[in-house]
Order: C-alpha cells, then structure tokens, then sequence
C-alpha cells in the first residue's frame, strides 16, 4: 500500500451531526470523603476539547484534511466555545445556533489515570419542521465541494430527526459523493443507501438483534445487514479483535471515488469475499473517541483515492494510537506516519 499523507491537504470532508463540547477536570485523589465513602478529587485544571462529530472533524484536520462541519447548537456559552475551538482549529463551521437547544456538554473527572465520573448536559430531540429545512437548504448549496460526507450519529436528536439523514445521503448518491455513517442505535433504516456504515461490535448486535460469537457468525451477519439495509460497505470495528470489512466490489481494482461513481448501483459487484484485519497488540488506556478517529481516517484515505480494504487498514492502525492516549484525543499525521512506518 502506496500512501502519500501529504494528499490529505488536497481533500475537503463535510462532517454532519452532534456535536459536543468535552471538558476533562484533572484532579488527584489522597482520601475518602467522611461525608460518603467517596474518594475526594482536589482539582488542578480543566481542559476542553471537541466531542462527538466535532471530535471527527479534529481528527481530519490534524490529518491536514480541509474540513466543515454542521451541527446543531444551543445559543449558549458552551456553544460559542466550540466555534471559537472549530476556529482554533482550522476548522470551517456551519454552526447553527437554536435557542429551542442546549449545547451538549460532557464533563469527565479524572484521576488516578482513569475515569471517575461523567456529568452529561444535554437536551435530546429532533429538529423543528422549519429548522430541519433550513439545515438541507444550506447542506444542498455547499454539498459539491466535498468529496466525502461523515454522518457522526450520537443519537442526540439532529440526525434522528425525520427524513433528514434519508435526504443527505440520497442527496450525496445522487451527485455520487461517499458518505459514511458512524451509527448509533437499531434503527438503520434512516442510513440505508449509504456508501459505509461502521459500527462497533455491540452497535451490530443490536442491529442484528442477536449475539454475534464466532467470527463465521460475524461475517454472515454483517452480510445480512450490508444487503438488508443495501450498502455498499459495513465495516466492523472489534476492539482488540480489529475489525471486519464487507463490501459490494473489490475496490482495489481502481481509484475508490471513480470506482464507486463508475460502478454505482450495479448488483454484480454484490457480496466480495470479507475482509479480516488483525489489530496491533497496545497498551489501552482509553477507548473514548476510537471510532472517530475510524471514520475520519476512513474517510480521508478514500478521499484520496485509497481502497476501501487500504483505507480500513490505516484507519485500524490509527485507532491503536488514540487508544493508547488519556481523554478524547485525534491522531495526528506525524503520528500516523510512525504507525504506518512501524
């Protein structure tokens, strides 16, 4: 596998979903409180990164990818944060500021090198009739800039709404642009038609509405689904198991984009023989974000003309980096360019 990470700059990626605002208070715990037998954390500092698709957008644009988002938030201080962080960021945001939301905020208490507590601000419900056109207006009048679409799904209402990932993702086959959708919940009828959907283990079983053991099992389920809800790919994230593959063609036959624009809709490519990628044996010390970085790194190889099977490959690699880092954090290209040496 041949990869230039100095293509990525070349690329431009709409993200779409909930965004969120992540706090992380650091502290260090010495004793138990006499109050409740709960530890005391003397707090040192707070930090603040982008969460949830605004994480997927960090993580393409510390790939050097030109990256948007669009995300729904509450006409709050919380809210500002993020677009003055989107800014930092080189980030270009189509934020839209609603008082009927609150801007959804995670603060996470940390100490003794671990997670002990999450405090959770959100207000969870779909999008007004007015507001949700007002959001496919704006995505109609951008959409060809891009040339890949990430739907980050937290079930926090945006895309959970009526008809408006049904409407993205037709809009996005009908210009033949990927999107892919980082799922979240059992109904998958609102992604159907999309180019990939990757799910974690426990997001399948759900789905599927069984427990998947074994890895024969794993893959005639991820068929099932692919075929059931009519994607082009599914890709499996496992943890420590890696992840699982299924796809329509073989895209290592020619440039993924015009491949997938060349091949579109044709049943013969259906039901290519799935894809076991191994993952790599590292220390874990958190695994909030890992499917971020998945996505993002998926997105941005296909971007530049990897193979779906590539693409996955480098994505699974990245992932073994974030896992290893504290609190929600992106890979970066220099960090990805050591993993793919390695």
């Amino acid at each position: 596998m041949k990869i230039n990470l100095n293509d990525f700059e070349k690329s431009k990626i709409l993200v779409i979903g909930d965004i969120m605002l992540d706090c992380y208070l650091w502290g260090k715990v010495e004793r138990i409180s006499p109050e409740a037998p709960v530890p005391i954390v003397q707090s040192l500092k707070r930090t603040y990164m982008l969460g949830g698709a605004g994480n997927v957008a960090l993580n393409l644009a510390s790939l050097g990818c030109q990256t948007d988002i669009m995300a729904i938030c509450g006409d709050d201080g919380a809210g500002g944060q993020l677009k003055e962080m989107l800014e930092a960021n080189q980030i270009t945001s189509h934020l839209i500021f609603d008082d009927a939301h609150l801007t959804i905020s995670k603060t996470r208490i940390m100490a003794l090198e671990q997670q002990l507590l999450r405090i959770d601000e959100e207000r969870i419900h779909a999008l007004s009739y007015d507001l949700k056109e007002a959001v496919l207006s704006k995505i109609k009048s951008i959409i060809n800039r891009y040339q890949a679409v990430i739907l980050s799904d937290y079930g926090k209402g945006f895309l959970k709404t009526p008809e408006i990932t049904e409407s993205i993702i037709s809009l996005c086959r009908e210009i033949k642009i990927s999107v892919l959708v980082d799922p979240k919940g059992k109904d998958w009828e609102r992604y159907q038609h999309a180019t990939c959907v990757t799910p974690n283990s426990a997001e399948l079983n759900i789905v599927a509405d069984e427990v998947i053991e074994t890895e024969q099992e794993l893959i005639e389920t991820s068929e099932r689904i692919r075929n059931q809800y009519q994607l082009d790919w599914l890709l499996v994230t496992r943890g420590a198991k890696g992840m699982c593959l299924t796809g329509r063609y073989n895209s290592k036959e020619k440039n993924t984009n015009s491949y997938y624009k060349d091949n579109f809709g044709k049943k013969e490519h259906q039901n290519q023989t799935p894809l076991l990628i191994p993952t790599q044996a590292r220390q874990v010390y958190d695994v909030s974000g890992a499917g971020d970085t998945v996505i993002a790194v998926l997105a941005a190889g296909i971007s530049i003309g990897l193979s779906f099977e590539d693409a996955a490959a480098v994505a699974n690699k990245a992932a073994g980096v974030v896992v290893g880092k504290l609190g929600t954090q992106p890979i970066t290209k220099d960090e990805l360019k050591e993993v793919l040496m390695n």
